[in-house]
């Protein structure tokens, strides 16, 4: 009989605890999905970057054995690179590579700032108490990636109930098919206008002007799904949850107005520290492969746990505290290898200006609600808070 993989929290700031004694006795180990997939939990940091390097280990669902943590099985669209192996990830995420280049994400800063400013200047003027998710968090997320993408802001309601019904682990399988159906459908409609009215005014745009043919229309559509949901869900929950983090960590929210240098440590712990790639990145075993002494077999699902890596003792000193003094780079939160996310860059850009500027202009923040009483993401492929309620 093989254990449910641990999903419940004793803190809601920190993976489940079983994850420390699993990655001190059993670190490669079998333990069954939400939806009863077997598969490999990966939990220590060194075998986490061992499989993420190995293309022994797909990343396409269609892989035999591949597990998943959804409750039907949905087959990647066009384009979604981020579920695709050698050759076509390669060639797909090529064409926007430069977009997310540091020189290129320096650039962007100014847009950035000016968006975060902006309603921050709203917030500001609203009678507390707010939820900040719902009034800081998501539109900040989402008008930054709209802006960069060249995507209607005014759409972000449609694409975030859409998204939302995608990632829960909560919906049913039909529930997910529609609303991923309805998804690709908008996209669908947005490339094809841009494939109209040729433009260089925004990534999607710059994507189809300079494919030279290396992408069908279909996997344009899969790419600009793939790059709205990285960019403004994942956000928007560490948004969220950092926001939080640091309300928990007052000192450490010193820290920073003290030494506002210490942002771009703050954007990485806070990426180590919340992980919130809850539920492990899939892949399936395509040979043999040994990991941590462990065989694993061809045909077998693989779990790779990054919450878990990222509060490995035997590399981070103290890993479940938060400290911004960390220099915390070498994390996993973004993934590694191939299929490290391609918006790092971008994410931390976004995350070094959100928090500074949150706390300059609401220097006495404060939760409205206590801790216990707060709606955790518990039951969402990306963990974070349905509501934040704050008070000024």
């Amino acid at each position: 009989m093989f254990s449910n993989i641990p999903r419940t929290r004793t803190n809601p700031l920190d993976p489940p605890p079983e994850f420390a004694s699993i990655r001190d006795e059993q670190p490669v180990s079998q333990f069954r999905t939400p939806r009863g997939d077997l598969a490999w939990l990966v939990t220590r940091y060194d075998d986490i970057r061992a499989v993420l390097a190995d293309r022994r280990f797909s990343s396409d669902p269609r892989s035999p054995g591949f597990p998943s943590y959804l409750t039907g099985d949905v087959p990647p669209p066009p384009g979604f690179f981020m579920q695709a192996d050698a050759p076509d990830h390669g060639r797909l995420r090529r064409l926007v590579t430069k977009e997310f280049l540091a020189k290129h994400v320096t650039l962007m800063r100014p847009k950035m700032q000016s968006i975060v400013q902006g309603l921050l200047d709203e917030l500001s003027k609203m009678k507390p108490p707010v939820d900040l998710v719902q009034a800081f968090a998501l539109p900040v997320a989402s008008t930054i990636i709209c802006d960069l993408m060249g995507v209607p802001y005014e759409d972000h309601v449609f694409f975030q109930t859409r998204t939302d019904a995608i990632l829960s682990q909560a919906r049913t399988p039909e529930e997910s098919e529609h609303a991923a159906i309805e998804l690709m459908g908008y996209f669908d409609r947005v490339i094809t206008e841009k494939e109209q009215t040729p433009s260089d005014g925004d990534l999607l745009s710059r994507m189809l002007h300079h494919s030279d043919g290396e992408m069908t229309h279909g996997e344009g559509v899969g790419i600009a799904a793939l790059l709205l949901l990285a960019g403004y869900d994942t956000m928007a929950q560490i948004i969220g949850l950092g926001t939080l983090t640091l309300l928990q960590h007052p000192e450490q929210r010193k820290l920073l107005d003290e030494t506002p240098s210490l942002a771009s440590n703050l954007a990485d712990e806070l990426v180590r520290y919340l992980s919130v790639n809850h539920v492990g990145l899939p892949r399936a075993a395509t040979e043999d492969v040994e990991i941590g002494g462990q065989q694993i077999k061809a045909g077998d699902g693989v779990l790779v746990m990054l919450n878990s890596g990222n509060r490995d003792k035997a590399i981070f000193d103290n890993p479940d505290a938060f400290d911004i003094h960390r220099d915390a780079k070498n994390h996993v939160g973004f993934g590694h290898g191939l299929h490290k996310c391609i918006g790092a860059n971008f994410a931390r850009a976004e995350l070094e200006i959100v928090f500074p500027a949150l706390f300059s202009a609401l220097p006495s923040l404060a939760l409205a609600a206590p801790i216990e009483e707060l709606p955790f993401r518990h039951e969402m492929v990306l963990y974070g808070l349905h509501k934040l309620p704050v008070t000024w």
